[in-house]
């Protein structure tokens, strides 16, 4: 089943004539998978939650899915490859961020793949694999507060401070904490099919 307030249990819609009918079914069932796989991709929320889109990172988030959503149905060929390059970009370019754990090839893939299985109406299918996600996990609706936790870069820099005052003059070059980030959850709140490393997140803010 797939979970999306307020009721427990969304229903594909399935259409009996071909022509305008199928296209609406094929639209309004695609787009209930791509907010499923959306909700929960960690690394997108973790960027949110972080403050790396600042106070708007929450809206500018539902519109990246809503143009992911846009891309793939308004494009008839779409490979991996592009549509990667299209959500990495929007990463980069709106949450200054890189995902370096394979998770947007990942979501990708899924992406291209349920398009195919929707417009063939094997929705049942697709249906079962989204169960396994985690249920009730929608938070990018514009009626969900999200509480900000942005990472304090100034705590980082004192305490590496304070660890060198005591050594021998020595300047050694290392990454700075603030450059690179991961943060990482449980193996339930990972994907369908899930990678290691599924929510390593980089920021590239300096």
């Amino acid at each position: 089943m797939l979970g999306k307030p307020p009721h427990s249990r969304v229903v594909f819609q399935f259409g009996h004539q071909l022509g305008t009918m199928d296209q609406t079914e094929f639209q309004n069932n695609y787009r209930i998978i791509v907010e499923k796989i959306f909700n929960n991709w960690q690394n997108l929320r973790l960027a949110v939650e972080h403050g790396m889109g600042g106070r708007n990172g929450h809206q500018i988030a539902i519109d990246i899915m809503d143009y992911t959503y846009q891309y793939c149905i308004g494009n008839d060929k779409i490979t991996e490859g592009e549509l990667q390059d299209v959500i990495e970009e929007l990463m980069d370019q709106e949450f200054d961020t890189i995902c370096e754990d394979g998770s947007v090839s990942e979501i990708c893939r899924h992406l291209l793949r349920y398009k195919e299985m929707s417009l063939q109406s094997k929705y049942a299918e697709i249906e079962t694999e989204l169960s396994r996600l985690p249920q009730g996990n929608v938070w990018l609706r514009k009626d969900v507060k999200i509480n900000y936790t942005p990472i304090d870069d100034s705590s980082e820099d004192e305490g590496s401070d304070e660890s060198t005052d005591g050594d021998d003059g020595m300047d050694v070059d290392e990454p700075s904490s603030s450059s690179k980030r991961t943060s990482k959850t449980k193996q339930e709140d990972e994907f369908v099919e899930p990678e290691p490393g599924w929510t390593t997140v980089r920021s590239k803010r300096k």
